[in-house]
């Protein structure tokens, strides 16, 4: 059974971006990939499936409401061994493709 998330950003006011789960999607975990299905009226729209890697599952798992963009970045820095420019970028990549999703639900 999938679970249900919903995605939003608040802010702190040290003025940190935080991100918390608040649109509503469906996920399942397949291999090494996660699935994101948007959930609209009650009903899954499987025209509108999104499909995150290992990079992606990662950052989404990460998203808790608590951690800040920084945290994040930090965290993909420990997790994947890669620089804090490259983390950066693809969490900036992340977080606005995920917005374009939620925009045309």
């Amino acid at each position: 059974m999938g679970t249900f998330f919903y995605f939003y950003k608040k802010i702190q006011m040290d003025f940190q971006e935080i991100y918390e789960k608040k649109s509503k999607f469906a996920t399942r975990k397949v291999g090494d990939e996660l699935i994101l299905v948007p959930i609209k009226t009650n009903v899954a729209d499987m025209s509108d499936i999104f499909t995150l890697n290992e990079v992606g599952s990662f950052i989404w798992d990460s998203i808790d409401g608590v951690k800040s963009f920084d945290n994040l970045v930090s965290d993909m820095v420990l997790e994947f061994e890669i620089d804090e420019v490259t983390a950066r970028n693809d969490l900036n990549e992340f977080i606005e493709r995920l917005k374009t999703l939620i925009e045309n639900i």
